[in-house]
């Protein structure tokens, strides 16, 4: 079995299956050799010429055609012809048949311009054929009747490549438009610097527990500022501040779960949504991310720039909704740095400092 019919599943039962469909049957190889020897052998090239008349006619064939590669596909063509219809019950037949159909393809030859093409290529064929032939039992008839259906069985072959090939496609550009999208998503939901989170994304997924019964039972926000950012930038320079933002990034990131998310709020505050996690877990949190930040300075141009976080904590409540809920934790945070920064504020509750 040839390689593409071992990649269409063309195997021996199936070709027998399409072969009954077209009332092809082992005494039709006489026709073929007769028709081989009145028609295709004595006028191939002539029926090509007429067929690559019938092309250059029209523009939807010009425009697919080289005219430098028209000798060339000429003599392709009526090597088509005189194998037209040869041993069609074969797997070799099928698997040439079958390549048409991807070659088609690859030129851009689109399935109606094909079976017009192939339309015209039969009647060429047709019209060789003498009308009142009959030798050995086989008539004009028979010949006419042979062409007819060998055209059927070879567009068939060409049409399922050249769909199976259109899918593929079409798979393809799903997948691409697929990827397009996802790489689209994260460019919108990922801050370019830091590669956190955007605002926005955190705001979403906020909502999104917010409004889901079963996560606002244990739900925590966190809000982040950096003290005295503004000294870093004036002292070191942004280049270097945008530095320390992302690995003030790195570091919160570090510190919670896969699921909680950490987005960058603006400027140099950040909001870490920590869902099915109590005030404990929320404050365990915290407490980490400011040590964390404490011990690993940030290294810039030979310098070790150290900075402090605070932090302003706040719990969900069944009525809180997304403003609320982030104004509890904006106003703990603040809460912090009036109470000197690098500490953490519960909202509601006291201050924690080491």
């Amino acid at each position: 079995m040839g390689d593409f019919c071992k990649i269409y599943a063309m195997d021996t039962e199936r070709r027998a299956a399409l072969l009954g469909l077209l009332d092809l049957k082992s005494a039709d190889h006489k026709v073929a050799t007769m028709l081989y020897q009145t028609v295709l052998a004595p006028y191939a090239d002539k029926i090509v010429d007429s067929f690559y008349d019938y092309l250059l006619q029209h523009n939807q064939y010009t425009i697919l055609l080289d005219r430098g590669t028209i000798p060339s596909l000429k003599k392709t063509q009526a090597g088509y012809l005189r194998s037209f219809g040869k041993n069609f019950d074969t797997s070799d037949y099928f698997d040439y048949r079958l390549r048409v159909g991807l070659a088609h393809k690859k030129v851009g030859l689109t399935l109606g311009l094909y079976q017009c093409a192939y339309r015209e290529l039969q009647q060429l064929m047709l019209n060789e054929v003498p009308d009142d032939f009959l030798e050995a039992g086989i008539s004009s008839q028979d010949l006419c009747c042979f062409i007819h259906k060998i055209t059927t069985l070879d567009m068939t072959l060409a049409i399922e490549t050249y769909h199976d090939a259109s899918v593929t496609d079409i798979q393809d550009e799903l997948k691409h438009v697929h990827v397009e999208k996802e790489v689209l998503n994260e460019r919108v939901n990922t801050d370019s610097l830091t590669g956190l989170s955007t605002k926005d994304y955190g705001i979403t997924m906020l909502e999104r527990y917010l409004s889901s019964e079963e996560e606002n039972k244990a739900l925590c926000i966190i809000m982040i500022d950096i003290d005295f950012f503004k000294v870093v930038n004036d002292t070191y320079g942004h280049l270097a501040g945008d530095a320390v933002l992302r690995k003030i990034a790195g570091l919160l990131n570090s510190a919670v779960r896969d699921f909680d998310v950490v987005s960058r709020f603006g400027g140099e505050e950040f909001l870490v949504v920590l869902s099915r996690a109590t005030k404990e877990i929320a404050m365990k949190v915290a407490e980490r991310m400011r040590y964390l930040v404490i011990d690993n300075p940030t290294s810039y141009e030979g310098k070790e720039i150290k900075v402090t976080i605070s932090q302003g904590v706040a719990v969900a409540q069944s009525e809180s909704d997304t403003m609320q809920f982030l104004n509890k934790a904006d106003m703990a945070l603040y809460e912090a740095k009036d109470q000197g920064r690098d500490c953490i504020v519960m909202s509601g509750a006291d201050v924690t400092r080491d």
